[in-house]
């Protein structure tokens, strides 16, 4: 696979792709340039806001002073314990799917609901706005989130990218084998930190592009894991083969 970053926190390249994508409000404050949201949400094939998130977003709308300047999310979903009554009707056109499942996260449940406009749609990818901040095992729970959305159909499943105000965070699948992923790095963050890092289980991995690469390393916790890594500067493509699942995380502010 070929992953373009470009395509989620560079704002020049999201108004001239082509890429039709899903963007998601998590429950979090949003502390993302405040252009970047303007212009993902404007660009955005479907949107969604989870929960607690309608609230989030209605209150950074009026923050911004942008009520009824942008269009309003296209649904609201989640168990509705944090949506405030008052923001559903602020939000009074948007359809309403309640996921009262408590077996799984409202952030796990939106992507499902966002399984069925994936093909009609021709969804390339999805976008999911949400800080780092807050509870351990809320973070832990967005990363198993990653995990479980890889293990849909392909005919349903696209890459979910987890964007910060300083950072965006995805899943690596494993590659087949002669075969390596590729990420193409924006020029401008090149002296940015990078990290790869084996959450799940063991891996065997073999990276280019990277100050400290891997050659047919095992990553594992209690051993190596290739946090706080830094580009090749010599190259703008990072590539990675491996035998197992990895997150991958890439800092995404420019440093002078």
């Amino acid at each position: 696979m070929k992953f373009h970053p470009e395509n989620i926190f560079n704002i020049s390249d999201i108004k001239k792709s082509v890429l039709k994508y899903g963007l998601v409000v998590l429950n979090r404050p949003i502390l993302v340039d405040k252009e970047l949201v303007e212009v993902l949400w404007n660009h955005s094939s479907i949107n969604i806001t989870v929960d607690g998130g309608a609230n989030r977003w209605r209150s950074w709308l009026v923050e911004n002073k942008l009520e009824g300047k942008l269009k309003p999310p296209c649904l609201i979903t989640g168990d509705l314990d944090s949506c405030h009554a008052d923001t559903l009707k602020y939000f009074n056109k948007t359809q309403v799917v309640s996921t009262p499942d408590q077996d799984a996260t409202d952030f796990t449940k939106a992507l499902k609901v966002l399984d069925s406009f994936v093909n009609d749609l021709d969804l390339s990818h999805i976008i999911v706005i949400c800080e780092t901040s807050g509870r351990f095992d809320q973070i832990i729970a967005n990363i198993n989130t990653l995990f479980e959305n890889n293990q849909k159909p392909k005919e349903i499943a696209r890459p979910v990218y987890i964007l910060t105000s300083n950072s965006v965070t995805w899943l690596i699948p494993p590659t087949s084998i002669n075969s390596m992923h590729e990420i193409h790095i924006p020029i401008n963050v090149k002296k940015q930190w990078c990290s790869l890092i084996p959450i799940a289980n063991s891996a065997i991995v073999t990276t280019t592009g990277l100050k400290w690469n891997l050659d047919n390393n095992k990553m594992e916790f209690g051993g190596i894991v290739s946090t706080s890594n830094r580009y090749d500067e010599k190259l703008d493509v990072v590539k990675i083969a491996t035998d197992s699942p990895l997150i991958w995380s890439m800092g995404v502010e420019n440093e002078d």
